[in-house]
């Protein structure tokens, strides 16, 4: 795969994000969707790349929610965060 359509998907995953934020946080699309975007970065750039890492680690860290809505926050927060180190990196 050359690095043009590695842009292309990457385009789309951010794209995608619209999507999930429609979902419960519970869904099986994201970490399908987390994996996907994963499998292309360590393509383009390799697993132990800066690219790769700012990505994987861009929620930082979180704390346990109990509640469902607290639990749904989070998960928005989560899908903020890779879709701005998504941006960072196509730009």
């Amino acid at each position: 795969m050359d690095k043009g359509e590695q842009l292309a998907q990457l385009k789309q995953a951010v794209e995608e994000v619209n999507y999930l934020r429609t979902l419960h946080f519970r869904n099986g699309e994201f970490n399908a969707w987390k994996d996907r975007v994963c499998r292309i970065l360590e393509s383009a750039y390799g697993k132990e790349s800066l690219e790769y890492k700012r990505f994987v680690n861009a929620p930082g860290t979180t704390f346990i929610t109990r509640t469902e809505v607290g639990q749904q926050e989070d998960y928005h927060f989560r899908l903020d965060c890779y879709e701005a180190a998504l941006k960072s990196l196509i730009n």
